[in-house]
């Protein structure tokens, strides 16, 4: 994973730094893998119990997760609140994509009962984070692109838990999505969350979804859902963005695949009134 905003440049993407090593001197800490749900075909939630004290992130970080029989640890982002930790019932969520490739997520992708209430150990790293710096700002657009919701749903999840006394701002929130089809919106990752979020934000949210690569049959989408067929593209973002005034007040996180965080960011980078300092993004090599 790659994490930066446009101020900082983009020279360190030449040379990506690996993510274990980005992690080395963070703390480790013992977790249980207590629970394990099969959210679609493609993806699995897991839920991890912290086993001591001090375990803390921020919203929008990944976990390395170290699994005893392997010689590498599997990066994977937290898509719950830092909020759930102070709660009574802990946890820190995943969500695993089926990657056979991937020695660490395949794992995590073996038969529940193979893996349940086995301890594990993680560190803390990333650093495309909602901050404490964001929460002056007067509007959040997120982007996400497929499975780059994970670190968005954690941020958004955390300004719900924060409440309008510590953040009163206004949400867009884009995501791109292959059309599930006949396994209809139900199977669209966190969509229900986000959902829930947005209506939780009343006139201060709003949701678009774009459906791609439809195959077959289409999904019927429910009229309360503003839903457009095919591709994200750039004047969905400045239209999000707002006009030339609005833009100084505005912090943009995108989440996704390079080619389309490039294209994006690109654009966002361009716009007269968007500040460098405000363009965050991460992306997979």
């Amino acid at each position: 994973m790659q994490s930066q905003n446009l101020k900082t440049g983009r020279e360190k993407e030449k040379v990506p730094i690996p993510h274990e090593e980005r992690t080395k001197g963070e703390k480790v800490h013992r977790v249980a893998l207590y629970d394990i749900q099969g959210f679609n075909n493609e993806v699995k939630v897991l839920r991890l119990r912290p086993l001591g004290e001090g375990l803390m992130f921020l919203p929008g970080q990944w976990l390395d997760v170290h699994i005893p029989t392997l010689p590498k640890a599997g990066g994977f982002t937290i898509t719950s609140s830092p909020s759930i930790l102070t709660s009574k019932d802990p946890y820190i969520e995943l969500a695993i994509q089926r990657s056979p490739s991937n020695p660490a997520a395949a794992w995590l992708w073996q038969s529940p009962t193979s893996i349940l209430n086995l301890e594990l150990q993680v560190r803390v790293g990333g650093s495309f984070t909602w901050s404490p710096r964001q929460n002056t700002l007067k509007r959040a657009v997120f982007v996400a692109g497929g499975v780059g919701i994970n670190p968005l749903i954690s941020m958004l999840s955390q300004i719900i838990a924060d409440g309008k006394e510590k953040w009163d701002g206004e949400v867009r929130f884009l995501y791109s999505v292959r059309d599930p089809g006949i396994d209809g919106l139900g199977k669209v990752l966190f969509l229900e969350r986000l959902r829930k979020c947005i209506q939780a934000l009343g006139e201060k949210g709003s949701l678009k979804l774009f459906l791609t690569s439809p195959k077959g049959k289409k999904t019927l989408v429910q009229e309360e859902i503003d839903v457009q067929r095919g591709r994200m593209t750039k004047d969905n973002l400045v239209q999000a963005l707002g006009s030339v005034e609005e833009r100084k007040n505005t912090v943009m996180y995108i989440c996704g695949v390079p080619g389309m965080v490039d294209e994006f960011v690109d654009v966002a980078g361009s716009l007269e009134g968007m500040r460098c300092e405000n363009v965050m993004f991460e992306k997979w090599w």
